[in-house]
């Protein structure tokens, strides 16, 4: 087991490099740059070309990749050793002024239209809050998904089956920036059950990402976990119910009935556990995308997680940030399924990793 962990892990570094790179090229060839955008029109040339030689953005592309990986005085080294490389003339030029350590250093480089912070502060400050988010919606979505899957599988073709199919395809249907406002308007504002916006939880947080368990966190965050939730409940729910009901037709199933073991030992130890695992399957990108994509359900509740800085780095072609955003994202959905890797063979013995 320990092997193949270690082998996925090591695989997983030229993905991700691969994917920084395929992200740092359409970023650059998209129209304009960090510094040509209304919020800097008072800007002048000067300044500009200034600024974007700080950033190392006159250099040739691949240079500034190696930069971002490597870090300014690695790359300035490489060049130096071997000045005939293309391009290392304009990297000799001004390395000495950089500000990137490289990415072998846990620094994810300067924000380029935030001055003075830096993409570990940004990503530091937001990502602990998307997390607690994201965490509490995917929680919400077993412990109701499953349940109510596994009841409309039993019985399947009653008014219970029908109602918790109804609820599923309503949960798929209603896209989060409608439920959200109606979930405000019903319980925030005309109820007066749950505050209308913001977070309840401010940092420092516990190992980093645990909030303090008060009444104000949690009533903060009812309604926008089930507003991200509801979508996931329904998706557990519809593949629970499938997979339940191909394998309490399966052989072993029928076996284990001819020899008397009935209820809840049969569905929980025999049929629900080797059912999971498509449910299992699909958690790992829906982890990541959850955490890290749930930036309209961060807008519609005015919660100060990682998700607006996604979108307005895009239109600000603040590359840095994109580039630290998206290692994040590859960093979570590595890991997700990594771990769903290893949870498969807990679910079913049959499983054997060399």
């Amino acid at each position: 087991m320990w092997r193949f962990v270690i082998r996925r892990i090591i695989w997983s570094i030229p993905v991700i490099l691969l994917l920084m790179f395929t992200v740092f090229t359409l970023m650059r060839a998209l129209p304009g740059g960090p510094f040509d955008f209304a919020g800097d029109k008072s800007l002048s040339k000067a300044v500009t070309e200034n600024m974007e030689r700080r950033h190392h953005l006159d250099w040739p592309q691949s240079w500034q990749f190696t930069s971002y990986v490597l870090g300014d005085d690695i790359t300035g080294a490489v060049c130096e050793a071997i000045s005939a490389l293309p391009g290392c003339d304009q990297v000799l030029s001004n390395y000495e002024m950089g500000i990137s350590r490289g990415l072998i250093r846990g620094d994810l480089g300067m924000a380029m239209r935030q001055r003075g912070r830096t993409i570990n502060q940004i990503i530091g400050e937001s990502f602990p809050i998307s997390l607690q988010l994201g965490l509490m919606a995917i929680s919400f979505g077993l412990i109701t998904g499953i349940p109510l899957g596994t009841i409309a599988a039993l019985r399947q073709n009653s008014v219970v089956d029908y109602s918790a199919s109804f609820v599923a395809v309503l949960g798929l249907s209603i896209p989060s920036l409608v439920l959200g406002p109606i979930l405000i308007w019903v319980f925030a504002l005309n109820l007066g059950w749950f505050p209308v916006s913001t977070w309840g939880a401010k940092p420092p947080f516990f190992l980093g990402f645990i909030p303090a368990p008060t009444k104000d966190f949690f009533m903060h965050a009812v309604l926008p976990v089930i507003t991200l939730g509801f979508a996931l409940t329904a998706s557990i729910a519809r593949l629970t119910r499938a997979s339940l009901l191909q394998v309490i037709r399966e052989d072993y199933i029928r076996t284990a009935r001819a020899k008397g073991l009935r209820g809840r030992t049969l569905i929980v130890r025999h049929a629900l556990r080797n059912s999971l695992i498509p449910v299992i399957t699909i958690l790992g990108p829906l982890t990541a995308a959850v955490v890290t994509g749930s930036f309209v359900t961060e807008f519609v509740f005015g919660i100060p997680g990682m998700g607006k800085h996604f979108i307005t780095s895009i239109g600000n072609r603040d590359y840095s940030l994109i580039a630290g955003v998206t290692f994040v994202y590859a960093v979570l959905l590595v890991g997700a399924n990594l771990a769903v890797d290893v949870m498969y063979a807990w679910l079913d013995p049959r499983i054997k990793y060399d």
